[in-house]
């Protein structure tokens, strides 16, 4: 038996992962823990991932002894570290006016604009330690390049046996895109990588801050976009062809007077205009490289992660090419699944490699029966504790009635996305429902909510619909069928899809169908079980404070049935 423990400890979404023989146990993001969204790491001014390695080897009952290597999923230097702040700063002053920088980064509080003290004081100082203490634990601890881990996430989870391997996201240690082959065991690669100046992600993170969506607001940057139409005055912020894009970055610097003063400021139409050209500019971008890989390869399957890979609108611009036969979406694609990628990358060093398809996400934290019952009556609340007959038409006719469900079953998702373990779900069939559940999240009404539809059902309601289980995908919904949903379709008649099946998640597949028996709608509205600026709840406690904290109607909590009164 190879055990290999991952960890992602150096800039954000701090995270850890048990591999097995090249099979994944268990991961978890710090965040989940630490209750600090997208926790920054040792090079952020933070720290290391503590608690979620302390429950991966603890929930497994893994002793340090136990653990054959260790897999940090970044291969880090001092060179690099000094060259990240000169990189940094250098392509900052040239995408963006020194007014832009203050304003939108500064004092926008950007966790990156700690990027000088971190790489300085966190890398020479903090990691440095905290390296002698990995190797005085446990032994082995070996370095993975950030985008080889990212590479490895997607592709040793994708059950492909040959795939391109796309990889976009802000910043590796010196790239921000890299082209790589996976074959049989091994990847390959990469064949081309591309600079911080070059970057795709922090392209996009630029404009993000300039709408005053802050450092992790892309997808709304993403869900403004289809409110918007392409402006050709901006379209040269990148040339594409030739199996490759270039990135102007002084051209960047002509958005800064579209810049919203503060975060609060009305969005007008040239903030969509803007948002709609540096999305299809993304888009272009991506079937570019994805192009170059086929035509290297001749691969008709491709593998995409990095933070960028959770853009649904240009996954599914990838997946409707001609020569793209199968396409793979890491859910866990920042750099908390990098984690999951480091430790399959050292397993398969070792000699143990599985190549399964990724079936779930649920591999974090669950409660036991006694925590749910803690967590109730700990508040002198009621529930009722019922059994799934009895307890699943029930909640599908408070969703048909129009309440708003808390549902919190089983483990905890790894990824930034709930998918029917963490979520909130309400129907689809009513608009005020949405624009309820958003103001529940403390969201922006503007900003569409996604359904989790039944595969079986899928292209019934979707045009070229297929698998989508991670809600890595939009799909557009068939005229005819949008007008009954109007609480899940998007301005552009589209949708961020999650397909259910049993095999999946058994509870989440029948709640949806007995709501369909009684509507005739196959889908339930689905989104995270959290509060704006609050990470998704991990424990039965975190779910029952939120459910008081907010106008939920019901919360169900494993086998418990909570109401609050009409």
């Amino acid at each position: 038996m190879t055990l290999v423990l991952g960890i992602n400890e150096l800039y954000h979404d701090g995270s850890a992962a048990l591999v097995e023989d090249g099979r994944l146990l268990g991961v978890v993001e710090e965040e989940r823990l630490d209750r600090v969204k997208h926790t920054p790491g040792l090079c952020w001014g933070g720290d290391a991932p503590h608690r979620s390695v302390s429950w991966c080897l603890r929930e497994f009952g893994v002793a340090d002894r136990d653990v054959d290597a260790v897999a940090l999923s970044y291969r880090m230097s001092g060179y690099l570290a000094v060259k990240t702040i000169v990189d940094a700063v250098v392509s900052n002053a040239r995408r963006m006016r020194l007014s832009d920088i203050v304003n939108q980064r500064v004092r926008s509080g950007d966790p990156a604009a700690t990027v000088v003290y971190g790489n300085l004081a966190g890398y020479f100082v903090g990691r440095k330690r905290y390296l002698a203490r990995l190797h005085n634990r446990f032994g082995d601890v070996r370095h993975v390049p950030h985008h080889r881990a990212h590479a490895a996430s997607t592709f040793r989870m994708s059950g492909f046996d040959r795939a391109n391997i796309l990889v976009i996201d802000g910043l590796g240690e010196d790239h921000s895109t890299s082209l790589y082959l996976g074959e049989g065991d091994r990847i390959v690669g990469p064949f081309r990588t591309y600079s911080q100046y070059q970057s795709l992600g922090m392209l996009y993170k630029t404009v993000t801050f300039l709408l005053g969506f802050g450092y992790f607001g892309d997808g709304k940057t993403m869900g403004l976009a289809s409110y918007g139409r392409f402006r050709p005055d901006l379209g040269d912020l990148i040339s594409v062809g030739g199996g490759t894009y270039r990135i102007h970055l002084e051209k960047i610097r002509k958005l800064s007077p579209y810049a919203r003063a503060h975060p609060d400021a009305p969005l007008t139409r040239d903030h969509e205009d803007v948002a709609r050209t540096v999305q299809e500019l993304l888009e272009a971008a991506g079937v570019e490289l994805a192009g170059e890989l086929h035509r290297r390869t001749g691969s008709r399957r491709l593998c995409l992660a990095g933070g960028v890979a959770l853009n649904c609108n240009m996954n599914a611009r990838l997946r409707s090419q001609p020569f793209i036969d199968d396409l793979f979406v890491q859910p866990g694609a920042m750099d908390m699944g990098s984690a999951i990628g480091a430790a399959l990358e050292v397993s398969a060093d070792l000699g143990a490699t599985r190549r399964e398809a990724l079936e779930h996400v649920y591999y974090g934290p669950a409660p036991d029966e006694d925590e749910l019952a803690r967590a109730v009556h700990s508040r002198g609340l009621e529930s009722r504790r019922l059994e799934d007959d009895v307890l699943i038409p029930r909640v599908a006719r408070r969703l048909r009635d129009g309440r708003v469900v808390g549902w919190f079953d089983g483990r905890m998702e790894f990824g930034p996305r709930a998918l029917g373990h963490r979520s909130i779900l309400a129907t689809p069939l009513d608009a005020d429902v949405r624009d309820r559940v958003n103001r529940i999240k403390q969201r922006e009404l503007w900003r569409p909510l996604a359904p989790a539809i039944l595969l079986d059902a899928a292209s019934d309601w979707f045009e070229d619909a297929g698998p989508s289980p991670f809600m890595t995908l939009t799909f557009r919904f068939r005229p005819e069928q949008a007008e009954r949903v109007p609480g899940v379709v998007h301005v552009d008649g589209t949708a961020r899809v999650q397909t259910v099946t049993p095999e999946a998640n058994r509870r989440y597949d029948a709640l949806i169908r007995a709501f369909a028996e009684l509507t005739g709608v196959p889908m339930v509205m689905n989104t995270s079980f959290n509060r704006r600026s609050e990470p998704i709840v991990c424990t039965p406690d975190e779910a029952v404070a939120t459910y008081l904290a907010t106008d939920m109607d019901c919360l169900v909590l494993g086998s418990h049935l909570l109401e609050k009164q009409p």
